[in-house]
């Protein structure tokens, strides 16, 4: 039976201008998925926390510094044949101000803001489709999900 690993983190971003949602999408720049399309992602760092984890890429990737906070309710689970292992991916959204500039990092090479209808055709995997519309549902419709999702942060 292969172990369970929690290595990485995903962070689905998005801005809100007027009524409109605007989710935040970065094209890789090289390496194994060099034109892939993607929410910011990455790797937690020895003892780092998910949530240190997902605020440093979030950083490092874009350059924002979001001003909201949520955990997703489902984590994604799959298997990684390098490490031979089930990875459990802790999944964030996160809310920026809609006047908030891009940095990006040589990671990626693009970025664009998209409804999530049309982010969702960008993203390679399905399971990141199926993570925009559970931000839909559980942070973006509001109430007592939203309030329970949110994670409290202090501003630095």
């Amino acid at each position: 039976m292969p172990a369970l690993r929690s290595d990485h983190v995903e962070v689905y971003v998005f801005r809100r201008r007027g009524r409109r949602v605007e989710f935040l999408v970065l094209r890789r720049a090289r390496g194994r998925l060099a034109g892939v399309w993607q929410p910011v992602t990455g790797t937690r760092e020895r003892r780092e926390a998910a949530f240190a984890a997902a605020r440093r890429e979030v950083r490092e990737e874009s350059g924002l510094a979001p001003k909201r906070w949520w955990r997703l309710e489902d984590v994604l689970v799959f298997f990684d044949p390098e490490s031979d292992a089930l990875q459990c991916v802790p999944r964030f959204a996160a809310e920026i101000a809609a006047s908030d500039r891009v940095r990006l990092s040589r990671e990626h090479d693009a970025h664009a803001f998209l409804a999530a209808a049309a982010a969702g055709r960008r993203f390679l995997w399905r399971s990141q489709r199926r993570a925009l519309v559970a931000v839909r549902e559980q942070i973006l419709a509001g109430g007592a999900t939203a309030r329970a999702l949110a994670i409290a942060t202090r501003r630095t």
